[in-house]
């Protein structure tokens, strides 16, 4: 009788689980075809699928407390749920982006269905951000995944600076972290990942100073301040004081200079102490933070043990952007008496600062640098794309400490809820102005966070029908507009590149007019009628590459020669309406046909 041959199947469960952990997600559901006892194993087998969810997937959306769950028994989650939880969620964010990129209609809200799964998207969007160059919608398809995931990330931002409003116990490090998430993208742009840096910092410094815990806590204060600078964190030069990287605690962490204003020095040696087991907190002075250092309760700065009933803490001042000395109080109140403040006020700038007037002092020191460049821009006087060279996007950092500043200015438990609408009604005309120029899927977070602020207010009423509106277009197709015996005079075509005749910018032609088309009030401000053609020419409208719209009529646009070749920066622009540059035809590939079907 012929002996039966071994089979695959016959291995033990524990050596069959080995190799599935062996395999990745497409062989595994090769092999579990082979037979019914192998797609049972693999069904069942919770450690390959949490193996897979582990090493297939690096960013994991808050809602899955993914920490928690990989530290649990095995036996506690449904990993092969999870695993294809995931998968779909990555599936349907490429299908949504295929429609978002290939259509105009329903756009917002398709980019808001993406932005509801969080960062369960944003692996998916981050590979489409790299999209191959040759890739037939290339120019598309990264603008759009990048608007996605931008668009993700505002609300992670957003969601931490509401949760400090609501009195929750965010950390300095994760409040200021917020403006980076919301104005950068990146794998390792997170909260989570600048209060990883922070507690590396502290870690290494225990490698270098093993004996840390057993100093007092005025050593532990100059040794953390010491060795701090060791590292680089030295504040910045006079010269690149107000530029906007500077106050963005992530990129100082993460850049080779750690060049930064006095207020993210601070920060960031709060942080750290924190970590450290040392009481150290911010001091809002006037024109500048220091950090104020207590030693612990019965105990004085230099560790020895004070009983005493006062709930008074010995404390001492640092300035960690200038040096690691102590810095006496005596010298504080002297430079508040000359500068006129009254001894009575003294206190309210000597004494630790929260969190909250952390985040409102950054938005200043942003809105600050974001002025100084636009200062220097207008010095130029020509239009240019200096948008490119800032680090992070000067309007994605502007539109922050707008969000932040709605989110958290009024904060006096004083006011009635009327008057606290009043306050933040100042900031609506700059959010709306961003949010219509750049931001237009934001409309969903004005739904979220805005409309419910402006309760019972004339504000909020204007706002929801705003919102429905945009909703309205959103879903409506855009009107055709078809070439004719009528248009003849429409002399260039969506796409075309040209330079303007008397101001020399950049810009591409992303729709026409037949004659101009403007309002009454804008022809007589833009003096139209002085043209040569006035305002029966054709008029077209434009992308420039400052990030602006514009409107120009036909006699100042001049097409550019066939050596001539888009900037960076309009390229980057460009995705919003083209699908990508043709070398060949030397014009943009069209994106919006369905609106220009003959261009």
């Amino acid at each position: 009788m012929a002996r039966q041959r071994p089979s695959f199947a016959d291995l033990p469960t524990e050596i069959l689980e080995a190799i599935f952990l062996n395999l990745d997600p497409r062989s595994l559901a090769s092999v579990s075809q082979t037979n019914k006892l192998i797609k049972e194993l693999t069904t069942d087998a919770p450690i390959v699928w949490r193996h897979l969810c582990k090493t297939q997937f690096r960013t994991w959306d808050s809602r899955h407390n993914i920490v928690a769950k990989f530290a649990a028994p095995l036996s506690h989650v449904d990993w092969r749920a999870l695993y294809m939880t995931k998968h779909t969620i990555e599936r349907r964010t490429k299908e949504l982006l295929d429609h978002i990129v290939t259509s105009q209609q329903q756009r917002i809200r398709r980019i808001n269905a993406i932005a509801d799964f969080g960062y369960d998207a944003k692996e998916t969007l981050l590979r489409e951000c790299a999209c191959p160059a040759d890739a037939e919608d290339v120019l598309a398809r990264r603008y759009y995944a990048n608007a996605v995931l931008e668009r993700i990330h505002r609300e992670v931002a957003i969601k931490v600076w509401t949760d400090l409003h609501a009195g929750k116990d965010i950390s300095i490090e994760r409040a200021l972290g917020a403006y980076d998430v919301f104005a950068r993208v990146g794998e390792d742009v997170d909260v989570d990942v600048v209060a990883q840096d922070t507690t590396a910092l502290a870690d290494r410094l225990l490698e270098t100073h093993p004996d840390f815990r057993t100093l007092s806590p005025r050593k532990q204060a100059s040794t953390l301040a010491s060795y701090l600078r060791d590292q680089g964190f030295n504040g910045v030069t006079e010269t690149s004081y107000r530029a906007l990287r500077n106050s963005f605690i992530g990129l100082v962490i993460r850049s080779t200079k750690h060049e930064s204003l006095p207020l993210i020095s601070v920060a960031i040696y709060c942080a750290v102490a924190q970590r450290l087991g040392l009481d150290a907190r911010p001091c809002g002075f006037l024109f500048h933070v220091y950090t104020l250092v207590y030693a612990p309760r019965n105990y004085n700065l230099d560790g020895e043990y004070k009983p005493t009933s006062s709930t008074d803490l010995e404390y001492m001042y640092l300035d960690p952007f200038r040096s690691s000395a102590e810095v006496r109080q005596g010298e504080l109140r002297r430079v508040l008496r000359d500068m006129g403040v009254p001894s009575s006020e003294h206190r309210a700038f000597l004494g630790d600062t929260n969190t909250r007037e952390m985040v409102m002092r950054t938005a200043r020191n942003i809105m600050n640098s974001v002025q100084t460049i636009r200062e220097t821009e207008a010095g130029a006087r020509s239009i240019q794309a200096s948008w490119m060279h800032s680090q992070p996007d000067m309007d994605n950092a502007f539109y922050a400490t707008i969000w932040a500043m709605l989110l958290l200015g009024p904060n006096d438990d004083n006011l009635a809820v009327g008057h606290t609408a009043i306050r933040r009604r100042q900031y609506l005309p700059y959010l709306l102005e961003h949010f219509q120029m750049h931001y237009p899927w934001d409309v969903t977070l004005l739904s979220r966070y805005v409309i419910p602020m402006f309760y019972n207010q004339p504000e909020g009423h204007r706002l929801l029908q705003f919102v429905q509106s945009m909703h309205q277009v959103d879903a409506m197709r855009k009107p055709v507009v078809r070439r004719s015996e009528c248009t003849q005079n429409v002399a260039f075509k969506v796409g075309q590149l040209f330079k303007h005749k008397r101001y020399g910018y950049e810009g591409v032609i992303t729709g026409w007019d037949v004659v101009c088309d403007a309002k009454e009030d804008w022809i007589q401000n833009m003096r139209v009628d002085s043209l040569s053609n006035g305002r029966n020419q054709a008029f077209y409208h434009v992308l420039v590459c400052d990030k602006s719209v514009r409107y120009v009529a036909a006699e100042n646009i001049q097409p550019v020669g066939e050596d001539t070749y888009p900037s960076e920066a309009l390229l980057k622009l460009a995705g919003r309406h083209f699908k990508r540059w043709d070398d060949a035809r030397h014009c943009f590939v069209s994106n919006v046909r369905d609106e220009y079907p003959e261009d």
